[in-house]
């Protein structure tokens, strides 16, 4: 896994072509996922949307046909909160002639209702199919049992998991590998940093371990960390899908330029993760410009907590016993 490094900056012009690669992008028929994939498609790659909703796909897949010309998406389902769902996913996917990239980007960010007086937000049991807590089993384990059914062809095709990380998981203070409970005294925000957490310790472990499997392998899989920074809709391009822009008055926009950019700009670090000869590794990627919210991609260090690789070893095997599917490594 490499070292910490000084910001090393790289951005979409510069990235190669695609041709010929597939890649797989989770969530990508809305937001952050949709301008992830519309930006890999420009680059020449035949991107597969994996997304619960198909009629969002199917309109995904549109919008961006419409934008890149002879673009080459398809869809296939996936829902995360749902491990029968995500295992006949991984299935279905592990069986294709080939993979290139898997961009791990779904996620799940249930916020409370702001409308609401703060007595009556409390703290809700959210809940996947499997009774786990919602934000922690959607965002890390379903995205962990896909990468272990698709790993075998990863590692064969020398591809790349790109696992999403976010800023926020600087702030945890539990341990990667603690299992949030659905009743836990938690905002929906900290159960959400806490998945984030558990993803980006991940991403790194298997960086570490697949750095090891290299000595026995001629091919060189690997796995890259990055987070989009504070994206949203307000700068974000106009897409006929799920990405509109709200009505905001010049002064607003212009104060949510200071801390945020577009989710076409919070793409690019993950666009740069999955594609740039650059990103190597146990890297991680995110924007540059100020408390990493914003501007364009850079190579950054991640909080310490995420590189505890004695942590990273429990959280494993203790997501393998709750996916019910073993790391092929």
């Amino acid at each position: 896994m490499t070292s910490p490094r000084r910001p090393t900056r790289h951005v979409g012009p510069d990235q190669p072509r695609l041709d010929g690669h597939v890649v797989v992008v989770t969530g990508g028929s809305t937001g952050l996922g949709y301008f992830t994939s519309e930006h890999l498609a420009r680059l020449g790659a035949s991107v597969i949307i994996a997304a619960r909703d198909a009629d969002r796909a199917e309109s995904a897949r549109r919008s961006i046909e419409l934008h890149v010309p002879g673009a080459q998406v398809q869809h296939v389902p996936l829902d995360l909160a749902h491990l029968d769902s995500v295992h006949d996913a991984g299935e279905r996917l592990a069986a294709l002639p080939r993979i290139d990239a898997l961009v791990a980007n779904a996620a799940v960010v249930a916020l409370p209702d702001w409308s609401k007086p703060r007595a009556e937000r409390g703290h809700r049991a959210l809940t996947t199919a499997d009774g786990l807590e919602l934000h922690w089993g959607t965002n890390h384990l379903g995205h962990f049992a896909l990468i272990a059914h698709l790993l075998p062809a990863l590692i064969a095709s020398g591809g790349r998991v790109v696992h999403v990380g976010s800023v926020i998981h600087s702030r945890v203070r539990q341990p990667a590998d603690s299992v949030p409970r659905p009743d836990e005294a938690q905002s929906d925000l900290a159960k959400y940093a806490r998945s984030k957490l558990a993803v980006m310790t991940f991403g790194f472990e298997l960086a570490r371990r697949l750095e090891a499997q290299r000595s026995r392998s001629a091919q060189r899989a690997s796995s890259v960390v990055a987070h989009p920074g504070t994206a949203v809709d307000t700068l974000s391009p106009a897409r006929a899908i799920a990405v509109n822009q709200p009505a905001v008055n010049p002064v607003t926009r212009t104060l949510v330029r200071s801390f945020a950019h577009g989710k076409h700009r919070g793409a690019m670090p993950l666009v740069t993760a999955a594609a740039s000869p650059e990103a190597r590794n146990g890297d991680y990627w995110g924007p540059s410009g100020w408390q990493q919210l914003r501007g364009r991609p850079a190579r950054l260090s991640p909080h310490a907590a995420a590189l505890d690789a004695e942590v990273a070893g429990r959280l494993i095997t203790r997501s393998e016993e709750l996916a019910g599917i073993r790391l092929p490594l």
